[in-house]
């Protein structure tokens, strides 16, 4: 498979990720704010809210190989990326005074069918709320 043909295919897998999670974090009573929220410092896959705190989701999406674990590819670097993403949205946005917390998604897929997906909450420390200034 040519670069640009294995670069549209992962897009499209991490689309179907991102929708399947969007979907589980409805079905548990979160209102989805914002999909692929961007800033200088990162991306934020999912930003939801259970109305006591908001939740800040990265998505990780494999198609099925034995023993895959998409969880592996979060990267120590992508945390701290998220990390800062999630304190800008914070500080640019109205959820001053509700504190933020961090979920792992993973999907895995194999052809068109969704085979797994598992949410690991608080896979990193709380994000304290920002107080009004």
């Amino acid at each position: 498979m040519n670069r640009s043909k294995l670069l549209k295919y992962r897009k499209k897998l991490g689309i179907r990720g991102e929708t399947a999670a969007e979907k589980l974090y409805r079905t548990l009573g979160y209102r989805i704010f914002e999909r692929n929220w961007r800033c200088k410092a990162g991306e934020l896959d999912l930003v939801a809210s259970d109305g006591e705190k908001f939740v800040f989701a990265e998505v990780k999406s494999l198609r099925h190989r034995q023993g895959a674990r998409p969880e592996l590819n979060l990267s120590s670097h992508q945390r701290r990326r998220n990390f800062r993403a999630a304190r800008i949205y914070q500080k640019s946005s109205y959820v001053r005074g509700i504190p933020g917390s961090f979920d792992l998604v993973t999907v895995i897929f194999r052809g068109p069918f969704l085979i797994s997906i598992r949410r690991f909450k608080d896979y990193m420390p709380e994000l304290p709320p920002l107080e009004d200034a």
